[in-house]
């Protein structure tokens, strides 16, 4: 396999993984949103809705890092691609 083919496939991936992990994240939020606003008598759903609106944050920083990572490494192949 040619490394450009390799680059392409880990960019492709990383972008993929990258689209889901936001809209997850998006779904958490709203998800601990409606919990935390909504008119219910239960406090541990309300806790419920906060513990989701912080697991979202922290997916999102640890995709963010994924992601920066594996453009890295797709970036380290491509110049050595270039140079040999």
């Amino acid at each position: 396999m040619p490394i450009e083919a390799l680059t392409t496939t880990i960019a492709q991936t990383t972008t993929i993984i990258s689209l889901i992990s936001i809209a997850l994240f998006g779904l958490a939020w709203i998800v601990g949103s409606l919990l935390r606003g909504s008119p219910i008598p239960f406090k541990e759903w309300k806790e419920a809705g906060h513990g989701l609106q912080q697991d979202a944050l922290k997916s999102t920083f640890l995709a963010s890092i994924f992601s920066a990572i594996v453009s890295l490494i797709a970036w380290i192949a491509s110049v050595l691609a270039s140079a040999a």
